[in-house]
């Protein structure tokens, strides 16, 4: 029993829904060596306890976050989480937690520091499915961390998104890109820590190597 508690804890948070995505990442932490916890805007915790964070998908970003417009009632609730995500987020980097983002939790980690988004990018021809499966094939960025933990040039994702990241924060690198020239992963490593995030969902594709990797990557990246 105590082996466990021995295991690194990574925190999950997401939306006051979305299990399914929720049960494949805690399996994936699990097959990666790693406890975890999830928090949600229903039982926030802003000052759990965390070796790392990551911040999962789900609905979009609250529009105040990211454009000058008036918002709609219903966005409440994405702000509720918005604000827990940017509070741990912040803690995560002033404690040096490393942080992986997925989907919408990557597109949160772009614009908590400083980068934009495109709205929608499923028109002008824009070769789009809305699916957990693999399809679609993107190019790592040769010498970066997902190219040197892959060791792949490229690797088959899938897609279940609409925005997506438009420009990158200064001190972040690009990682992997679409053949439409759209953003697919960023990273920031130091010395002392790691906050990257990938546009798909590596959760359901945990069975394959590559995207099992990214999780492992991550508890790795915690400190004793």
């Amino acid at each position: 029993m105590s082996s466990m508690y021995n295991k690194p804890l990574v925190v999950i948070t997401g939306p006051k829904k979305g299990f399914i995505s929720r049960f494949f990442i805690k399996f994936a932490l699990f097959l990666s060596g790693a406890r975890s916890k999830v928090v949600t805007p229903n039982n926030p915790e802003y000052d759990i306890q965390m070796d790392a964070l990551l911040i999962s998908g789900g609905d979009d970003l609250y529009n105040a976050f990211i454009e000058n417009e008036t918002c709609q009632l219903d966005d409440i609730i994405n702000y509720e989480r918005d604000v827990l995500e940017y509070r741990l987020l912040h803690r995560a980097i002033e404690e040096n937690k490393p942080v992986f983002g997925i989907c919408r939790g990557y597109q949160l980690i772009n614009v908590f520091f400083g980068g934009d988004l495109y709205k929608d990018i499923r028109k002008d021809g824009y070769k789009y499915k809305y699916t957990p499966f693999a399809w679609k094939d993107i190019f790592l960025k040769k010498g970066r961390l997902l190219n040197l933990l892959t060791k792949q040039k490229e690797i088959r994702i899938n897609t279940l998104h609409h925005q997506a990241v438009k420009t990158v924060p200064k001190k972040f690198k690009v990682e992997a890109i679409d053949k439409d020239n759209i953003i697919q992963s960023i990273s920031y490593k130091t010395k002392d820590n790691l906050i990257f995030g990938v546009q798909w969902h590596p959760e359901y594709l945990f069975f394959m190597k590559n995207h099992l990797k990214l999780f492992k990557m991550l508890v790795a990246n915690t400190k004793e």
